[in-house]
Formats: C-alpha cells, structure tokens, sequence
C-alpha cells in the first residue's frame, strides 16, 4: 500500500523523494515559466541577485526552485529525526510536504516565500533546542537573526516574528527577559545591514517603496480558480481530520511533544492571519503553511488505527495532485 511505503525509514527515500518532485513537477522544466510578480514583490534586497537570474533564464530558477523544495523537505525530516515529536522514524512528513507543494503549480516557479520558508525552519529548530537548555540566550538570538534575514528575501516572513516570544513562552517553564529582547536584537541586526546598504547608496526611499508595495498590493488568487479551490477544500477537509485526531490524543503525547505542536499551530494561525489582514499575500504563503499541515497530516496517518482510511485519503491527495500538473 502506498502509504505504508512513503511512512517506512528506508535511506531509498534519499532517491524516491527527489524523483517523485522530478515527476511531479515536469512542467517546471519542460516548460519553464516565471512566476507573475507584482511590482516590487522581486525587490527585496536578498532576492534581488534572483530575480535578476530569473529574467535571464526561467528554466535555471525552476531547477534552483526544486532544489530548494528538497531542501525544505529534508530539513523537515531532520526536526522529527532530532526532536521525535511524531515519536517514530519516518520518511512520511517529507514525502506529504514535497505532495502538498506538487499540487500548487504556480509556485513551482522561484519566489521569495521558498528562502523565507527555509529561515522559518532554521529559526523554529532553534526554538524547540532551547527546550531544556539552562541558558538559551544564543538561541533567542539566533531565532530572531534568522527570522529578519529571511525577511530580507521574502518580507511578509516579518510578520512570523511574534512565534519566537511565543514560541519560548511555551518551551521555557520561567522565560526571562533576555529570552524577549535578544530576539528583537537579532531581528534589527540583518535589518542595520539592510539599511544601510540603501541610505550609502542613497536609495532609501527605494526601499520604502518596495515595503509599501509588498504590503499593500492587491492579490485576489482565489478568484476564478475553480481547481485550486478544489485543491484548497481537499487541504482543509484533511486540517480537521487531523486537528481533530491531534487534540483526541494530545493527553497520551510527551510535555515537549505539545509543545512543538503547539508551536506549529501558532505558526498556522500566524499564516491565516497574514493571508486575511496583509493584502498582497497570495497563495505562496501556502508554502510556509504546509509545514505545520504535513506534521498535522503525518502524526494522523501514522497513528490512525484504520489504515484502509489512511490510504483512501494519500490516495485522494496523489490523484489531486496528479489533476493539478494538466489543469
């Protein structure tokens, strides 16, 4: 059965799970597109040497978006394989998440939200290592670093930056002060930099400009689009299910287990929050929104008694998937 496959601990996934992106997002390659930017969007200063790759070959910023996809989905192994907050060794969670971006064809394209992404996850695996440590300062630090150059490639990731408070109020029994001003300090320091490459070269109202864009830009993706609609309504039928599973045994899980979970659904409201009140968030934030789903996902799969339903419902996701490359 299918699902049995992509939940065993087998090192073949090293080779399935990059081949499985190869298949899926053929169109990526074969007929390479860039993603349709609004003014502004391709201007932060980090991304910036990638926007200038993508106007000289879509092709090249395709192939670099599926190498940051694998990344992203193994760094999501190696949280569960260090923290064991799904309490067993499986390939599962990064086969969904590679599946659930399979399905959102527009972003196979490079965009910003892919860096941001891989800087959320870097600063969430901080947050979680200070569970337990006596002096987490660096940590704090470092989560709050992380989560203001990732906002220099892609901005809305700003808006991420109350997980790191939240995040250590849930990890730390008695967090201290410095667990709440650090943070600000490593979100300033990429920030400094930011500044003041544009007030030296005397572009500083450049930079408001394309703040303003970002934030205030106009994106209806939903409009007239009747199979991602349909895409999306599978997505959210699957976040219910496996909400409600979670909460069913969250008195059977380990402390620290609730605890990342909590973290992960923080960073799920955070997403949903954006998504209604910043309008120029448009179905890329469905990116970062799949990492706390493919936990969600892979906790209800593995631990589900009636495996004939498991299978059904990867069975849907795959097909829709598959729907998804020809539409």
């Amino acid at each position: 059965m299918v699902l049995r496959f992509l939940k065993t601990n087998q090192a073949y996934h090293f080779i399935t799970i990059p081949l499985f992106v190869l298949i899926l997002w053929f169109r990526a390659y074969i007929e390479p597109e860039s993603f349709y930017f609004f003014e502004g969007e391709d201007q932060m200063l980090l991304f910036r040497p990638f926007a200038a790759l993508i106007e000289s070959s879509a092709l090249v910023g395709n192939l670099l978006t599926i190498g940051m996809a694998l990344i992203l989905a193994f760094l999501i192994l190696r949280l569960n394989t260090v923290y064991s907050f799904i309490r067993v060794r499986t390939f599962l969670p990064s086969n969904l998440f590679v599946l659930i971006l399979s399905g959102l064809i527009t972003i196979h394209s490079l965009h910003p939200v892919y860096f941001g992404t891989l800087f959320l996850l870097l600063a969430i695996n901080r947050i979680f290592g200070a569970y337990e440590i006596k002096k987490p300062n660096s940590n704090a630090f470092d989560a709050g670093f992380l989560i203001g150059l990732g906002s220099l490639f892609y901005f809305n990731l700003i808006f991420y930056f109350p997980i790191v408070w939240i995040g250590f109020v849930l990890i730390r029994k008695n967090p201290e002060w410095r667990n709440f001003v650090l943070p600000i300090i490593g979100l300033s320091v990429p920030w400094l930099y930011g500044f003041s490459y544009y007030f030296f070269s005397d572009s500083l109202p450049e930079l408001g400009q394309v703040i303003r864009q970002n934030f205030v830009t106009p994106n209806n993706f939903l409009q007239a689009n009747i199979n991602f609609q349909i895409y999306l309504g599978l997505l959210i039928f699957l976040t219910l299910l496996g909400s409600y599973f979670l909460v069913a045994q969250m008195d059977e899980k380990k402390v620290s287990t609730r605890k990342y979970f909590q973290i992960f659904f923080v960073v799920f409201l955070i997403s949903i929050a954006i998504l209604f009140l910043v309008p120029s968030v448009s179905q890329e934030i469905l990116v970062i929104v799949a990492v706390p789903l493919t936990f969600l996902f892979a906790n209800y799969l593995i631990f589900m008694r009636m495996q004939f339903w498991g299978n059904l419902f990867v069975y849907l996701l795959i097909a829709m998937v598959i729907y998804m490359q020809f539409t």
